[in-house]
């Protein structure tokens, strides 16, 4: 049988900002509970006293305190920054020559330390993250290939993660939410082992490292 608190959580958990805000006591209990009141009424097809929702609210409350990363702690272990401007996003469908398409790429680049270029691979997409300055290359070696999306004018801020952070649950979180708190948007994430790249619109590249410098 499925219990207020479960379905408290799961409504929670379906607004990530309100998580965030409830581990630091921000929120009224008494007018969440009835803003939920209805849709746990109606999942459980019964009445609820708000009394009831209330302490499944501080109950999953506690919990968030207890689960959610320290923001503030993770921000300050960050490394550099290192900001690069000019980049251009090009998604392609991906093809059986499409391989070949990358390793040209990759080799007419090779040699040139003033560019930026990254590749991720999906299941059914390939996406080229490089410096405008090879641009008109990748249309050409990429000619034959089905576009999915162009993207200009992008920016991209390079976090390093010391290797003790690595194993601290919540590190993206953490950078993540403080973007998403100033309604900065995301184009695109590529990670490795010990560095975080997040693209985002240029217009948008000074407040984003304004804000990760503060943070």
């Amino acid at each position: 049988m499925i219990s207020t608190t479960t379905v408290v959580e799961d409504l929670v958990k379906q607004a990530p900002f309100l998580e965030a805000a409830m581990a630091a006591d921000l929120v009224n209990y008494s007018s969440l509970a009835r803003y939920f009141k209805p849709e746990i009424e109606k999942r459980l097809f019964k009445d609820i006293k708000e009394g009831a929702i209330i302490m499944a609210l501080k109950r999953v409350s506690s919990r968030l305190k207890d689960t959610l990363p320290k923001s503030e702690s993770i921000l300050e272990s960050l490394g550099d920054i290192t900001i690069r401007s000019n980049l251009v996003d090009y998604t392609f469908s991906n093809s059986l020559t499409i391989g070949d398409a990358q390793n040209k790429v990759l080799e007419k680049t090779a040699d040139r330390k003033d560019i930026f270029i990254t590749i991720s691979h999906g299941v059914s997409q390939i996406t080229i993250i490089a410096s405008d300055a090879i641009e008109e290359e990748i249309k050409k070696i990429f000619k034959d290939e089905t576009p999915i999306c162009t993207l200009q004018n992008l920016s991209s801020l390079t976090v390093r993660i010391p290797i003790e952070a690595t194993k601290t649950p919540g590190v993206l979180y953490s950078i993540l939410k403080a973007l998403a708190w100033e309604g900065i948007n995301l184009i695109e994430t590529i990670s490795t082992y010990t560095e975080l790249t997040l693209v985002i619109e240029t217009k948008d590249i000074e407040r984003a490292f304004s804000l990760l410098k503060k943070a």
